[in-house]
């Protein structure tokens, strides 16, 4: 195995990588998909494992064992660069296993030097807001999401052993780079020998928005987030509702953060997030009088109903950005290009700050597309 530790970082294309690794070519592995997608990487043999360093904005991380490393590309666009990797490696050299202490201690280590160097937890936009010490608890009950257990909060080593055999940490660097930790932890049933399977899904912020709005949607993100977002109060609400009613409490000064891609596209600034009150109303009695036609308005965090005057002119077929969507159907604004898109009635229509126009001020064009 070459003495040089392999390097990766986001946004370069393939040729860039393989040339910037041309001493580990032997263990290249271009896997071509249907539709014209190609997994581009490398693969070890197993005893064989590779060391990794990666490189983003302002700083670097190494990490050791290494088995394989693939990355998606877009074989149709010329200029198709790599914006997300799936790194995976294991702590244990041998087939002897690794013991769950040492396992524990290696990930605390990796979790201190991430920390050190400006990793932050990345709180899921639909994950509830606890406590670290609450979120933790929320982890470990049944039916509920594993992406709310912030890695900067030290777990002893029992708490460790809590942790289900999956488990997931999501952090995110500055602006422009994320990262979701998981492990897999293993038993082998032969000889009882203990492994952990880790893996780092490193990605760049394009990513994390299409992961939002899903596989279909990759090419329209920025249509399909403003339809998505009035729906999204809703994620955390059943995550709330659910950690209301194990006694935890909600941390309702906790802010979101707004992906700067996200704002000087769509201008939803999730900073300012607009969160249904789960001490108002649960998650099934929202869902229920939403979808029976009820104004909902009141039970949002510091969210007022439309005056009079709103009201009048939304009935004209206008609304004002920031306020309920008066009826379902397509929609514009002159604020932005190509803005035309399909809201539900109820749903908050989005503002884009800083445009060229002014008031950003919707107009109703027709119930059909």
């Amino acid at each position: 195995m070459p003495d040089k530790p392999l390097e990766i970082s986001l946004n370069i294309s393939a040729k860039e990588l393989y040339k910037n690794n041309s001493v580990y070519e032997k263990y290249q592995n271009a896997d071509a998909q249907p539709m014209g997608v190609t997994f581009q990487g490398y693969d070890f043999p197993r005893f064989q494992e590779s060391n990794m360093v990666f490189k983003y904005p302002d700083g670097e991380f190494k990490v050791d064992g290494v088995m394989s490393i693939n990355s998606y590309d877009n074989v149709k666009k010329t200029d198709s660069l790599l914006t997300n990797y799936d790194v995976t490696f294991i702590y244990n050299k041998d087939s002897d296993g690794i013991t769950d202490k040492d396992a524990y201690n290696k990930t605390m280590q990796l979790f201190k030097e991430l920390q050190g160097k400006g990793w932050v937890y990345n709180k899921d936009i639909g994950s509830p807001r606890l406590s670290k010490k609450d979120g933790f608890t929320f982890t470990l009950a049944d039916h509920t999401s594993s992406l709310g257990l912030d890695f900067t909060h030290v777990l002893t080593f029992e708490e460790w052993m809590q942790l289900s055999n999956i488990q997931t940490w999501q952090l995110r660097h500055g602006t422009d780079v994320f990262m979701d930790i998981m492990y897999i932890r293993d038993t082998d049933p032969e000889t009882g020998n203990r492994h952990y399977l880790m893996s780092l899904d490193i990605h760049d912020s394009i990513e994390v928005v299409k992961q939002t709005v899903g596989a279909d949607h990759r090419d329209n993100w920025e249509s399909e987030y403003i339809k998505l977002y009035p729906e999204i109060p809703t994620w955390r609400l059943q995550s709330e509702t659910q950690a209301l009613e194990m006694g935890l409490r909600i941390q309702q000064d906790q802010p979101d953060y707004t992906l700067p891609l996200v704002l000087e596209k769509t201008g939803i600034d999730t900073s300012k997030f607009i969160s249904i009150d789960p001490y108002k109303i649960t998650y099934e009695e929202f869902i229920k009088r939403s979808e029976a036609g009820e104004d909902m308005t009141p039970y949002y965090e510091n969210q007022t109903k439309p005056n009079k005057s709103d009201t009048t002119s939304q009935a004209r077929g206008r609304c004002l950005a920031g306020q309920l969507c008066p009826k379902s159907g397509y929609w514009f604004t002159q604020a932005k290009s190509d803005s035309r898109a399909y809201f539900k009635q109820g749903h908050i229509m989005p503002d884009y700050p800083n445009n060229n126009w002014g008031e950003v001020i919707w107009q109703f064009e027709s119930e059909e597309g």
